[in-house]
């Protein structure tokens, strides 16, 4: 099969066996050096269907779904160093070093699969955010209603006090055909919430870092969701910072050529150095 060819097919799900015995789905498309995607909250591996097609024109591209989607699991509480674990078992499972990308909550979770494994070649976060106590207090009507509202109303204080999505672009996304998906993810955003309530992040454990980072930054969105990302380009030996011009908090769905063009760009540029 050509590489044309390969980028254009999605394997079926395929799952790996976390350390608590839960199982984690993914699905393979493109043809080259593994590179492995992890969505954020009230998302799945959906989260890159504008951009998984772009990267698969050069790599083999995993995209896994996080607890509670479709192949893994039911949503239910659980530490946020599980999803850690799942990371790692995907990884596994793919048997050979990968390039690691996390999106927001995925992200976060990145970062801490990253001090788990010895198997990856670079690490790509996009706007992790902080977690800890501030989850409660700044998403704190979110929190009040999570259990009482409707799915719909939910999701709309979450891109509000979460992401701070402009009305604008929330008055987009409900006219898109993926927005009964999002809503359809309502229950698994309270066990992450718990889970990322429940998590300290300290950036000094990075000062090790023996893997190539690649920061991505919208540079539109809001200071909260800097702040890990400046914490970590203060202490990361191998580190690249980049703005993309424009962007907010979902360039993965708004800008997916511009996105996708500063991840390989960034992942040549490793793979030469290798």
């Amino acid at each position: 099969m050509t590489a044309e060819a390969a980028a254009n097919v999605v394997s079926d799900m395929q799952t790996a066996t976390s350390a608590d015995g839960t199982l984690i789905a993914y699905w393979r498309q493109g043809d080259g050096s593994p590179l492995l995607l992890v969505h954020g909250s009230l998302s799945d591996r959906i989260a890159w269907i504008l951009i998984q097609p772009l990267l698969a024109e050069r790599f083999t591209v995993y995209a896994m779904n996080r607890r509670g989607r479709e192949g893994s699991g039911e949503p239910a509480p659980h530490a946020i160093e599980r999803e850690f674990e799942d990371i790692v078992a995907v990884v596994d499972a793919i048997g050979e070093p990968v390039h690691l990308l996390g999106h927001s909550g995925g992200a976060l979770c990145a970062l801490g699969a990253v001090l788990l494994t010895d198997r990856l070649r670079s690490l790509i976060l996009y706007e992790p955010p902080p977690p800890g106590p501030r989850v409660d207090v700044e998403l704190k009507s979110l929190r009040g209603m999570i259990h009482e509202s409707e799915p719909e109303e939910i999701v709309l204080e979450f891109l509000r006090t979460g992401p701070r999505v402009p009305e604008q672009d929330i008055e987009r996304l409900k006219q898109s055909p993926i927005w009964p998906h999002i809503v359809a993810l309502t229950p698994s955003l309270a066990p992450e919430l718990d889970a990322a309530a429940g998590y300290e992040f300290d950036a000094s454990r990075y000062s090790t870092l023996d893997v190539p980072l690649l920061l991505l930054l919208g540079s539109k969105s809001p200071p909260v969701l800097r702040e890990v990302s400046d914490a970590l380009a203060d202490v990361v030996p191998d580190v690249r910072m980049t703005e993309l011009e424009g962007q907010q908090h979902a360039a993965n769905y708004d800008a997916p050529e511009l996105f996708a063009a500063e991840v390989v760009s960034f992942l040549e540029t490793v793979e030469e150095k290798a």
